[in-house]
């Protein structure tokens, strides 16, 4: 076993990574995964990732029945390299179901800390981790010239730069957005200014000059938008942008849009501007990553500007009255909380997320009382008999997320009346609510790997600004469009009612569900994908081509 250490920010992931790639081009391994395992380590995460790398689904539901399972087929592979990347306590690898020792002597792992100690109780002997450092002045200058491009061969601007850079101190991260920054900034004043500010050092308790350098590259964001969209990226890490695009829209982030079309485009723009500043990642698979010291910038400006509670630990404690009257957003995320308040007033919220490790969690009917101005909500892995009748407040809602909840009576949601993107994934119920049907103004419904028994009929025709429908992976039973026997099930002929609809993704069990004149739905969309038979397995379809229909009968 190998180590690396070094700060934050030194290079340790880039390091690695780049010995993954070299080892799978060279072919040194069978197989080479990696995983990021961070200081609060989520064990089914990182699991999956390794998962993912070998091929392999889990049927398990407990840690340690998919630790057995991951560890059986790690096995198999005749040599296999597992990076660990940032880890901050002793890792238990047993727990993960990484096989060490004499358990597997062709599994070699490759690891990463900001402390050597660490390192060491992980069983790496001393002699064989390495510590990254900062780079020389010359390797310093040579990177900023690299990303800051040909502004920096300037005669008149050259010398500022010089300095610049080396207020980076030879720390890669500080140098690569700084550069990143300065790069279209031909005018001597702004290098001038940018110098001043890296020679502030009083700010915050990560180390003053990284500091500075993320809040040059942040003040000199091109637009609000960015700016929001970077500090949600901190609060929300390790989504996707399908899941940002309805968070962002609901925040009303996004400006001069008219159509889900539009603001997923604008999205994508700017996610791709925020990766080309070197502040933002988006891993293979779409999860938007962020380094864990741009994270800790990130989060504290929005603690700062948008009084932001925000929580991943078991023990949650609530804020004073007085914060919670300036909250604007609280994201409580992987939390063990036994009980909620029966209701917090904050009068200025818009964004609250939820994600239980306590599946029983009851939320007070009264819960909602004190948020009349919430403009998005996700609750996630609850097991919800009803919903909050305190709903009826929520009259500001524009995006409801229920992810991996089991489902009863959702007659509650009616009174949401001007929700426009519902989102209801990996979540179980037998029947779907009727009360759907009168949510006029949704524009996107997302019932994607949900296990919905029944859905009646006319609730998706009554949706009538509805422009994109998610129904993939599902096992809804639809009405047999040339059957004389109705059933009350929804048929797919109802999309004809549905004059904004553009984009769309089914699975449907028989070519008999649908109707003759579908050409007519297909000629008005931009995207669908639709998947006939019931041995597709949905997660395999890739979308190669924005229009994809795959029949297996």
């Amino acid at each position: 076993n190998i180590g690396v250490y070094g700060l934050g920010g030194v290079g340790k992931t880039f390091l690695v990574d780049e010995v993954a790639q070299v080892s799978k081009q060279g072919k040194y391994f069978d197989k080479v995964v990696k995983t990021e395992v961070t200081k609060n380590p989520d064990f089914k995460r990182i699991q999956g990732e390794i998962a993912d790398s070998l091929g392999l689904r889990f049927d398990e539901e407990t840690v340690f029945g998919r630790a057995d399972r991951l560890r059986q087929r790690m096995k198999m592979e005749k040599s296999i390299l597992v990076i660990l990347d940032d880890i901050w306590t002793m890792l238990d690898l047993k727990k993960v179901g990484i096989p060490f020792g004499n358990e597997h002597n062709g599994c070699k792992l490759l690891m990463t800390s900001r402390s050597q100690d660490v390192l060491v109780q992980m069983g790496v002997l001393k002699d064989l981790t390495f510590k990254l450092g900062f780079m020389s002045e010359n390797e310093t200058w040579n990177l900023f010239q690299l990303k800051a491009g040909d502004v920096v061969k300037d005669s008149n601007l050259k010398d500022v730069a010089i300095q610049v850079a080396q207020k980076c101190e030879g720390l890669p991260l500080r140098v690569v957005t700084v550069a990143c920054a300065m790069r279209n900034k031909w005018d001597v004043q702004s290098w001038k200014d940018a110098l001043r500010k890296l020679q502030c050092n009083d700010q915050i308790e990560i180390d003053a000059l990284t500091y500075s350098s993320f809040e040059l590259s942040y003040n000199s964001f091109e637009s609000d938008e960015m700016r929001d969209l970077f500090l949600l990226s901190a609060l929300l890490l390790g989504n996707d942008e399908k899941y940002f695009l309805k968070v962002a829209m609901g925040l009303n982030i996004l400006k001069h849009v008219n159509t889900m079309d539009e603001a997923r485009n604008k999205l994508h723009t700017i996610i791709t501007s925020l990766q080309e500043t070197c502040l933002l990642d988006v891993k293979t698979g779409g999860n938007i990553q962020m380094h864990d010291i741009v994270r800790e910038f990130a989060t504290f400006i929005a603690r700062r500007d948008k009084h932001v509670f925000l929580r991943n630990q078991s023990n949650v404690e609530w804020p004073s009255n007085e914060f919670l009257n300036r909250c604007m957003e609280i994201v409580l995320q992987r939390c063990h909380i036994h009980e909620l308040p029966h209701t917090i007033v904050c009068p200025n919220i818009k964004l609250f997320l939820l994600t239980s490790e306590n599946r029983s969690l009851k939320i007070p009917d009264t819960f909602f009382e004190g948020m009349a101005s919430l403009r998005v909500l996700d609750l996630t892995s609850l097991n919800l008999s009803s919903l909050p009748t305190s709903f009826r407040f929520l009259t500001d809602l524009k995006t409801l997320c229920l992810d991996d909840c089991i489902l009863e009576y959702m007659d509650a949601i009616e009174s949401l009346q001007n929700l426009e993107i519902l989102r209801i994934w990996k979540s179980s119920m037998i029947k779907f609510p009727i009360e759907v049907g009168r949510l006029t103004q949704l524009r996107m419904l997302d019932l994607s790997n949900s296990g919905i028994e029944v859905l009646p009929s006319n609730i998706i025709s009554s949706l009538i600004n509805l422009e994109e429908l998610y129904m993939g992976n599902t096992s809804i039973n639809w009405e047999d469009v040339n059957s004389t026997v109705q059933t009350g099930n929804a048929s797919i002929a109802e999309l004809h009612k549905l004059p904004n609809l553009t984009a769309l993704e089914l699975q449907i069990r028989e070519t008999r569900m649908l109707p003759r004149d579908m050409q007519l739905i297909f000629e008005k969309l931009k995207f669908f994908k639709i998947a006939i038979g019931d041995v597709w397995e949905w997660a395999d379809i890739k979308d190669e081509t924005l229009k994809t229909l795959m029949l297996k009968l």
